[in-house]
């Protein structure tokens, strides 16, 4: 009866290991060369704004700014918005930035942004 609870135990022991450190290995933050403002190669009206705290803005449809949360990790980009519904939307998107240009990639389409001084 003893192996058994020893064994439970080292298994009860091996199985929260991974539990613990997967909440540090996903941590994410900030990568500082996004912060600034982005005007899309295509349309210049169009600006994404990324603020040091993790929060932006971009223009959202009838003219309405939409308000979100971002962070990087991993080459990644994530966007997080809530949704006219309550509902919230993310987005990720696979980035680059070289120089002063920004590349989105994501959603079967690759955006180009250009730093605005």
């Amino acid at each position: 009866m003893r192996k058994f609870v020893a064994f439970f135990i080292a298994i009860a022991m091996l199985m929260s290991v991974p539990m613990l450190t997967g909440c540090g290995s996903e941590q994410s933050g900030q990568d500082e060369a996004l912060i600034g403002r982005w005007a899309w190669d295509t349309h210049s009206n169009f600006v994404y704004t990324f603020n040091a705290d993790g929060t932006g803005t971009r223009p959202g449809f009838e003219g309405v700014e939409e308000v979100f949360s971002w962070n990087t990790s991993g080459g990644e980009l994530r966007i997080d918005r809530d949704a006219d519904d309550g509902h919230i939307q993310n987005e990720r998107w696979a980035f680059t930035i070289e120089g002063d240009t920004l590349t989105l990639d994501g959603h079967n389409r690759i955006f180009v942004y250009n730093r605005i001084p």
